[in-house]
């Protein structure tokens, strides 16, 4: 059998030809309806591929607009960014440096029965084993999500003790470093206080996915002259957590002064910022184990609220 380079040699070789008129006729009439059928083809490719874009546009703004997509696309678009590599290292790394979340604690000593091995709530205080080991829970969960955030282990109840002051100044102590965090950051989006409730563990306990969990409450004064901004964000974060699990946040709880002179109001340092949050995370006997389990939840919805913000 030959081959195809045999072929060719021969076709070379081969004297002119002269096809009758009749062949060259025909020949061109099929090769016209070929290339017919062929363009009939790609017209109707054509028209496929118009429709199949409009069709999937028109649902995509159904979804985006009648069905809360634009929250998915937001959170899809916040994860893929954050997974991409920044043009001046490997990959993004979260810090303390420009923060969006600064968390603090005003009772720094706050801990519980558990931890310190001891069944006393009314001694549940400790200088090191505290409240500001579920702070550092909280943070380590954001810088997860790619969050920076700057977490404060400042001793407040030193500071008065070394002060020779009066219990009751203690939120002034700690709203002064809240303002200086807030003079040399202006990139913050939330600020959070973070407590833990002195309800005992019946109370502040829920089951999520069989495990226990520490259950949350939020604290605001309606003396503040932000008020209807700090219950905004505080209520945003409690429907979040709602709507994510179910019984894990107790609400938004209001209090008032029981003085009228502003002075003396106890407004949590909310008046310094308007997303400011007083967070109590679990009561005095949860475990640690149910406060980071309650922290690495809080994390996904604060996540949300921060994406919802931009």
């Amino acid at each position: 059998m030959q081959n195809d380079n045999e072929i060719f040699e021969e076709i070379k070789r081969a004297t002119n030809l002269n096809p009758r008129t009749e062949f060259v006729v025909n020949t061109r009439h099929l090769l016209v309806k070929k290339a017919n059928h062929i363009s009939k083809l790609s017209k109707i490719k054509k028209r496929s591929y118009y429709w199949s874009v409009l069709i999937a546009t028109v649902a995509l703004t159904a979804w985006t607009f009648l069905f809360g997509g634009n929250q998915h696309i937001a959170k899809s678009y916040h994860t893929v960014m954050s997974a991409i590599p920044n043009n001046n290292e490997e990959s993004k790394t979260a810090s303390n440096e420009n923060p969006s979340v600064f968390i603090y604690h005003t009772h720094t000593t706050e801990s519980f029965t558990p931890l310190l091995n001891n069944k006393n709530p009314d001694k549940a205080y400790d200088d090191k084993k505290n409240i500001t080991m579920v702070g550092a829970e909280l943070t380590s969960e954001l810088m997860k999500k790619n969050i920076n955030v700057l977490h404060s282990t400042t001793d407040f109840n030193k500071i008065l003790r070394d002060r020779n002051l009066d219990y009751t100044k203690i939120y002034d102590i700690s709203g002064k470093e809240v303002q200086t965090v807030l003079d040399k950051n202006k990139k913050l989006k939330l600020i959070i206080d973070i407590h833990r409730d002195s309800q005992l563990k019946e109370a502040t306990t829920i089951k999520i996915n069989g495990k226990n969990v520490a259950s949350v409450s939020f604290v605001v004064s309606e003396n503040s002259p932000n008020f209807k901004e700090n219950r905004k964000i505080a209520n945003l974060l409690h429907q979040k957590l709602e709507k994510r699990y179910p019984g894990l946040s107790r609400g938004v709880l209001l209090k008032v002064s029981q003085t009228k002179n502003p002075y003396k109001q106890n407004f949590y340092n909310h008046d310094l910022f308007a997303n400011s949050l007083l967070l109590q995370i679990g009561g005095v006997e949860n475990t640690i184990e149910e406060e980071n389990r309650s922290a690495e939840l809080i994390a996904e919805a604060i996540d949300e609220l921060l994406i919802e913000m931009d």
